[in-house]
């Protein structure tokens, strides 16, 4: 059923053509103001889901056998198709997510700039060649698709993150069923609309809207599935690597983080602060690459807090489309209840308020999900220490020496991303080498990914191959030929 508003978009989910579902119509609401209704959204159930497997079968044969090259010049026009549409596509992001008009306007962009990357994918070297026990005989190996992959996709970067595993996966001769948060719905039909538009057969691509828990069991415990791609929560993340361990499934999940930047006594404090703004509070703190700890050397932690808190009392915070605003809502009910929950019971804990604390409830605001940009003083230990709060919230902790803020980085049971600003060599070795985090930099923000390296982490933030970097690693196998003649 859809609203009776001509104005209000109709999402459908697209399994071999666009389509109803089985499921209920939900309505997605704005989160800078839940009173606004962006759009009604048909809602996936397991008959839709276990209907986008079979037809994913079919397209997988259709579409792996496309020359490859082909499916590269696929992609190439798919960028051209996003690069021009980008005004719309930027606006489904501000809608559904909430994030301030310049970074929607660079998540689209970035996307665009990783498709061009992946469509050349096909031009790297496939294999390899090796000796036999004769000179009349020979090896090599060449690399196939695996088949159908699922990509569970979050609503933090509703079109990025989607879109890496969707090239991925397809320049590499795979169907594709996309799962998109529930939240994300417009980012994932425009989407998927550019990449049919190009030549994408309907079969290669499906789109299953719909709840997690609904649609997402059948899909992963299908034998017909090959691969997931996940990225979301540690605790959604495990369930879907313990069943696709059970049928077989290649699997690969990001999930959690809880990011620590280290300042170092000979840090050049503004670029550290400004580091921290950026990848504190930058959307919202919803990423799971954000600074959420700041690890400040005993020296210059008091000016360091000083010119924290006068950069984050400079940030506006507001709904997305509005001139200068810097932090937008969160991006659900669910999410800011959820942000708040953790943030009361580290404060609860002793974490001492520095700015801000609380939900956001005067004027216009109070109709969005807003939370104020809040800086904790806080102990190594407890909810601000360790667990990963996805708001606007950056809690700072006090070291006396490097190997300190080293065990300190570790401490937590996650390990995706982690930053060291100094000016020693030898610091910045030691903390490569000895944090334990997939991801480190120096003198940069713990967010970032750069299609061409791997994005992965240690512990329990990420399991199997990591995104990016060699794509093909994950998205293909590999197959030896040994001949004789």
């Amino acid at each position: 059923m859809t609203t009776s508003n001509p104005d209000i978009p109709f999402i459908r989910q697209h399994i071999d053509g666009w389509c109803e579902s089985e499921g209920e119509t939900v309505l997605l609401r704005d989160p800078a103001d839940a009173r606004q209704v962006r759009a009604s959204v048909s809602s996936g159930s397991p008959v839709d889901a276990k209907r986008s497997v079979a037809v994913a079968r079919r397209g997988a044969v259709e579409w792996g056998q496309r020359p490859a090259f082909e499916r590269g010049d696929v992609l190439r026009r798919a960028a051209d198709l996003m690069e021009s549409r980008q005004d719309s596509l930027v606006l489904g992001i501000v809608h559904e997510m909430g994030k301030p008009l310049g970074e929607a306007t660079a998540e689209v962009r970035r996307t665009v700039d990783m498709t061009r990357h992946f469509a050349g994918a096909v031009k790297h070297a496939e294999g390899a060649s090796h000796r036999l026990g004769s000179d009349k005989e020979q090896a090599w190996t060449i690399r196939v698709p695996l088949g159908v992959v699922v990509a569970i996709t979050p609503w933090n970067f509703p079109l990025m993150i989607p879109n890496w595993k969707i090239a991925s996966a397809l320049v590499h001769g795979n169907a594709v069923i996309f799962k998109p948060a529930e939240s994300a719905p417009l980012s994932a039909a425009a989407l998927t609309q550019c990449y049919l538009d190009v030549g994408v057969p309907a079969a290669a691509l499906s789109l299953l809207l719909g709840r997690g828990p609904v649609v997402g069991p059948t899909l992963v415990e299908s034998t017909d599935v090959d691969a997931v791609t996940f990225t979301g929560s540690t605790q959604v993340g495990r369930m879907i690597v313990a069943e696709s361990a059970r049928t077989g499934k290649k699997v690969q999940a990001e999930m959690g983080g809880k990011n620590a930047v280290v300042v170092m006594p000979d840090a050049h404090l503004d670029d550290a602060v400004a580091s921290v703004v950026l990848a504190g509070f930058g959307t919202s703190g919803q990423r799971c690459t954000s600074s959420s700890r700041v690890l400040v050397h005993e020296e210059v932690r008091e000016e360091f807090t000083d010119r924290l808190v006068h950069a984050t009392k400079a940030l506006v915070t507001g709904p997305g489309l509005r001139p200068g605003v810097t932090v937008g809502p969160l991006a659900s009910q669910q999410a800011m209840e959820g942000a708040l929950r953790l943030l009361e019971k580290a404060i609860s804990e002793g974490a001492e308020v520095v700015v801000g604390g609380g939900r956001l409830t005067s004027g216009e605001l109070g109709h969005g999900y807003f939370i104020e940009p809040t800086i904790l003083n806080a102990d190594s230990t407890g909810t601000a220490f360790c667990e990963e709060l996805f708001g606007p919230v950056v809690s700072v902790h006090q070291f006396t020496d490097l190997d300190q803020a080293i065990e300190m980085n570790n401490a937590v049971r996650y390990g995706l991303s982690a930053a060291i600003y100094t000016n020693n060599l030898t610091s910045a070795h030691r903390f490569i080498r000895e944090v334990d985090t997939g991801m480190v930099h120096v003198n940069r923000p713990t967010v970032g990914a750069e299609a061409h390296l791997p994005f992965g982490g240690a512990k329990e933030s990420a399991y199997g191959i990591a995104e990016l970097g060699a794509s093909a690693d994950f998205f293909t196998r590999t197959r030896s030929a040994h001949v004789r003649w």
